[in-house]
């Protein structure tokens, strides 16, 4: 095992951040509007730009579209609704699509910040009051408000909705429906969905010392897997203070807490909870062999691999931000505090299980939003053309700002990143398995196994089984009966 000597390390550790602050493209300084005009990607910009919504012209002589949403800041900073210019890339960018659609349909956009989005919607709903057009809500909890009664079916009450378009992310259309009937959806204009993805960064310093591969080829040759990850983590470990404990002081090859971190690599490994049946209903096809694998395969990992270091939740930020850890499962989103550190980073998609898995998958921390319609609305044409004009104008001018400026060009420090960040969006995965667990926590039975260092999952699943199916077969029967 190569491990190398606390004096080594410093001394060649410092000599790569000197170098790295040195470079004056390493400042991480703030994009202006000037810049981003010069980034390069103005061709895909312009795909997306070409790709037509198909709305009708329309004047609605100052009618109000209300939405309502959670109150934590970076949620209100993704509706932006009364924003003004800033001068800030993405910000603006959300101004700026606001204005478009506002000045297009003669409209005025407003938004109701609450703690408990679905329990005020619910009230209007009881009361069979119009308030809202749409809910942003945290998608278990918007999940488990469902069969309540309090949306309407995106496949077929919203009549300029039209599914198939690339602003309605990943498998969400298939995989979170019944029989082509679905009352939640994920789209572009629920930002959190693209700032919870969960992905790998690996800190680029690091890497060169230890000699490791150009990753990015790796990952493009489809040969990134958790075999591979496991063997450069094992030659990664320095008790940097010499102290004889294994702690957040010393040099890692990986580290991640065990939650929701690791329930993101079983999306990773392609397994999810559950499929959709050749008659369009979602079925457990849990892989028993697979998982059994997946656990044991992570546990050894986990615990027994000397430079991992897993542990509750905040575990990589100390390390990674003092330049101490190689490897961290992460968020999007996250990237937007690391603009100001001393060392390059880059990032990848999660390992896949194997070189035979047909690509790169990930999910969104189930933090994100998902979007409702209420079924108090009152002109469903309105309320879908504005919905469609939302989520396409999302696509067009916010993700490029967020994605292809601040992920790429401030943030990711890293023009190989590009493609690899294209990748891992492409992959996300949705599973009504996970939105729809209800507190049964089959999806969860990963973070309950890694976090308490067992490999035992037949016997905990056997244990939840019979209540998760009770609880799925409840769900999917709700469904049919409200689209009857």
């Amino acid at each position: 095992m190569r491990l190398l000597s606390l004096t080594m390390i410093v001394v060649i550790f410092m000599g790569c951040i000197a170098a790295c602050a040195a470079d004056p493209s390493n400042s991480g300084d703030t994009v202006t509007k000037q810049d981003s005009d010069n980034i390069g990607e103005v061709e895909d910009v312009d795909v997306r730009k070409a790709v037509p919504d198909d709305l009708p012209q329309k004047n609605y002589n100052g009618k109000v579209f209300t939405v309502i949403a959670r109150d934590r800041s970076d949620f209100v900073a993704d509706i932006g609704i009364g924003f003004e210019e800033s001068g800030d890339v993405v910000r603006d960018a959300v101004y700026y699509r606001n204005m478009t659609i506002e000045e297009r349909f003669n409209i005025k956009l407003e938004v109701d910040h609450v703690a408990d989005p679905n329990t005020k919607l619910k009230s209007t709903v009881l009361a069979n009051e119009y308030v809202y057009d749409l809910i942003l809500g945290h998608v278990i909890a918007t999940g488990g408000s469902v069969l309540d009664g309090n949306f309407v079916d995106w496949f077929n009450a919203l009549p300029y909705v039209n599914l198939d378009k690339p602003w309605y992310i990943g498998n969400a259309r298939d995989t979170l429906s019944v029989k082509n009937h679905s009352y939640l959806m994920a789209g572009e204009y629920c930002l959190s969905i693209l700032r919870f993805t969960y992905c790998m960064y690996f800190n680029k310093s690091l890497a060169e010392i230890y000699q490791v591969e150009d990753l990015y080829k790796t990952v493009n040759d489809g040969k990134w897997t958790i075999d591979r990850l496991n063997g450069i983590v094992k030659d990664v470990y320095t008790d940097l203070n010499g102290d004889g404990v294994r702690d957040t002081d010393d040099l890692y090859g990986f580290s991640t807490d065990y939650y929701s971190g690791a329930v993101a690599y079983m999306y990773g490994f392609d397994n999810p909870v559950m499929q959709q049946n050749s008659e369009g209903i979602p079925e457990m096809k849990v892989n028993f062999e697979k998982t059994v694998a997946i656990i044991e395969k992570l546990n050894d990992f986990f615990w027994n691999n000397i430079g991992s270091y897993p542990e509750t939740w905040g575990v990589t930020g100390g390390i990674w931000k003092g330049g101490r850890v190689m490897f961290i499962n992460g968020l999007f989103g996250g990237s937007s505090s690391y603009r100001d550190y001393e060392y390059d980073y880059g990032i990848i998609p999660y390992p896949k299980w194997s070189e035979q898995q047909p690509a790169y998958y990930s999910m969104s921390d189930g933090a994100h939003d998902v979007m409702g319609v209420p079924v108090t609305i009152s002109d469903p044409e309105f309320t879908s053309i504005i919905i469609e004009a939302l989520n396409a104008e999302t696509y067009k001018q916010v993700v490029p700002a967020l994605y292809d400026v601040a992920f790429k060009i401030k943030y990711a420090r890293d023009d190989m990143a590009n493609e690899i960040l294209d990748m891992i969006l492409a992959g996300r995965y949705f599973d009504f398995g996970y939105v729809y667990h209800g507190g049964q926590g089959v999806a969860f039975l990963i973070q309950s196994l890694l976090s308490t260092k067992k490999t035992d999952y037949m016997s905990l699943y056997t244990s939840v089984e019979k209540q998760a199916l009770t609880h799925y077969t409840k769900v999917i029967e709700g469904y049919l009966a409200l689209d009857e």
